[in-house]
């Protein structure tokens, strides 16, 4: 036998061998993949979650791993308030080589709702989802997820052309009031509210921000005696504070950009200061006597006040202030313009 056969006969056993090899581990982790689900599922049921689907596959066989639940329910059983999370079609998919990077899709939308079926609080549904998370050695991780015609309905309806959405979890839980934990982002765009005063009009061109939350937060009681407003209470004596790292709005012809620290007073109703730019302030002044929020002969005191502030021009050579925005003792101001009462949080 010549040394050339010789050899191709060598590297053909050693390619056959190889792929054998890959083989048998692709199927193993395939199996070992859909097991972890099933025991993930049943880890939540201690917290009065069940996870449920009616069918799971595992393919993409050589080059990834593909998992894929059809009509996947989430549902809370808890009494505070409860609710479902149904997905028609869920997806993930991840390369053999690299399993802490999944791509995530949703193409049929998801729909969910909270507290009982038959006497829901709020209802919220997407068309599509796409998206990903990655995971990181040290147990933190990273969430995207871009929605496609999200809307929510609860008590008014809302709705938005997409939205996209950042979670950063991180590796270790924060131990003092200057550690970093979570951070969230949020980019809306083309949002329909149910009601808008003139001049402003629908939709809302855009509203981004991006929060990190500040501070330890304590172990909570147990889920069955657990509720939000014993969350918040124990975040806020431990000194958490909630970091504004970007808020954005553009809105026709108003412009809103700005940071700044927020934090919850005594009775658990915000409190903050945001410094930043506006641009289109008459307008929003016009808005807020439209929507009842301020009156005619305040806004008029207003405008001549940020008037004087207006010492930029923005993009497109209009008047722009660089001032800030407050929030405290249950009143909203911008600058030194007394703007009215600031929302009321209920915490149920």
């Amino acid at each position: 036998m010549r040394r050339p056969t010789r050899l191709g006969l060598l590297f053909a056993i050693v390619l056959l061998a190889l792929v054998g090899v890959y083989s048998a581990y692709w199927f193993v982790a395939a199996g070992r993949i859909k097991d972890g689900i099933g025991e993930w599922a049943q880890s939540l049921r201690p917290q009065a979650l069940d996870l449920s689907w009616r069918a799971i596959r595992v393919g993409g066989f050589p080059l990834a791993f593909r998992i894929e639940l059809s009509e996947a329910r989430l549902r809370d059983g808890s009494n505070s308030p409860g609710g479902e999370i149904h997905v028609p079609l869920l997806s993930g998919s991840a390369r053999p080589w690299n399993l802490f990077v999944w791509r995530l899709a949703a193409p049929d939308g998801l729909s969910a709702i909270a507290g009982p079926a038959d006497g829901a609080v709020a209802k919220f549904g997407v068309r599509a989802v796409e998206g990903s998370v990655a995971v990181a050695g040290d147990g933190g991780a990273t969430l995207w997820l871009g929605l496609s015609e999200p809307s929510a309905d609860m008590q008014v309806r809302l709705a938005a052309r997409e939205a996209g959405l950042w979670l950063i979890v991180p590796s270790y839980q924060p131990q003092t009031h200057t550690e970093r934990g979570v951070a969230v982002a949020l980019d809306i765009r083309g949002l329909t509210l149910p009601a808008v005063p003139a001049p402003l009009r629908n939709p809302v061109d855009e509203i981004a921000l991006g929060a990190t939350v500040m501070g330890a937060i304590p172990a909570g009681p147990p889920r069955q005696t657990f509720t939000i407003r014993s969350a918040a209470t124990a975040w806020r004596d431990s000194g958490g504070t909630l970091e504004l790292d970007h808020f954005a709005v553009r809105w026709g012809g108003l412009a809103i950009s700005g940071s700044g620290t927020a934090a919850l007073d005594p009775d658990l109703q915000p409190i903050g200061a945001v410094s930043g730019a506006i641009e289109g302030y008459d307008e929003l002044m016009t808005a807020l006597v439209a929507a009842g929020q301020m009156r005619a002969g305040d806004a008029r005191i207003a405008r001549v006040a940020l008037g004087m502030l207006a010492n930029k021009r923005g993009p497109d050579g209009r008047p722009a202030i660089a001032t800030s925005f407050t929030i405290q003792n249950g009143e909203m101001y911008l600058g030194p313009v007394k703007l009215g009462k600031a929302p009321r949080i209920t915490w149920e």
